[in-house]
């Protein structure tokens, strides 16, 4: 854990040195250890800051640590920043992708269980954020994660939507800023005859979408078994960014919750990249 944290650091560090980013000279702990701490409160622990800075703090990563109050103050501070290095890290890897070909799927993020919907304070009684996951055969309250990853499994592109959001929506969330000539896979979730030929055609970019038994579109069956083993690894990216997650995200309002989803999967790549 300390390898990569020092590694996370040093990156994060670098990286804002070289934009040249501004911080507050009476700051006790830089930005780079704050998005540290953030990072590490989401691959270890849970998404509990509290339990990220106590290790911190015991390990002697930084002369000062901040209190709970203040982090999450800071935290949300460098949101937008933490964006702007997610973005900057997908163009790299988008760049250095010579296969072409990403995968686009969604999650479930539940805010709660569906007993304890009137009881929750996160959340507006709204149908909105009432949704299905057709995989586990089970309805959930919260978000869906839609992400655009490469067949390597990297997270390049994602977006938050509200749970309701059929797949077909929520894809209108992502950037879809894919080079030209590459090949997005999805399943048949995702069917959108004018979207596709609307990306091709403008774009080129290939919206390749899994075809129903009774779709108007067809396809030979060794594209449909090509694409059911693609889509098997961002299926796996889900699993291995949900099993870090604690059975309730801990938040306070809409915007936490929703940083905390952005630090998994942030911190997902993070590691990534550093076992890579």
């Amino acid at each position: 854990m300390i390898d990569n944290a020092v590694a996370m650091y040093c990156f994060l560090d670098d990286y804002l040195k070289a934009i040249n980013h501004k911080e507050d000279k009476q700051c006790m702990m830089n930005d780079a250890g704050v998005m540290l701490i953030g990072i590490l409160s989401c691959l270890y622990f849970g998404g509990h800051y509290e339990h990220a800075l106590q290790y911190a703090t015991e390990q002697k990563f930084f002369s000062h640590t901040l209190s709970k109050s203040r982090f999450n103050r800071r935290i949300h501070g460098l949101e937008e920043k933490m964006q702007e290095i997610f973005q900057s890290i997908g163009n790299v890897l988008k760049q250095f992708n010579t296969s072409m070909e990403y995968v686009m799927d969604s999650f479930p993020v539940g805010v709660c269980h569906n007993i304890r919907i009137t009881n929750n304070r996160l959340l507006p009684l709204d149908n909105e954020y009432r949704g299905k996951c057709v995989s586990k055969r089970e309805y959930f309250y919260g978000f869906k994660v839609q992400v655009i990853a490469t067949i390597d499994g990297l997270p390049v592109e994602f977006a938050i939507v509200p749970g309701s959001w059929n797949d077909c929506r929520g894809m209108h969330a992502l950037d879809m800023n894919l080079p030209q000539g590459s090949r997005n896979i999805s399943d048949s979730a995702y069917t959108n005859y004018e979207f596709e030929d609307m990306m091709l055609q403008y774009q080129q970019i290939w919206h390749d979408t899994e075809r129903k038994s009774n779709a108007k579109r067809t396809e030979p069956a060794y594209r449909k078994y090509y694409k059911n083993q693609i889509r098997k690894r961002i299926e796996n990216v889900f699993s291995q960014i949900t099993s870090k997650m604690s059975r309730t995200i801990h938040a306070t309002s809409i915007k936490g919750f929703i940083l905390k989803v952005k630090l998994f999967i942030w911190s997902h790549l993070f590691q990534k990249l550093i076992v890579q």
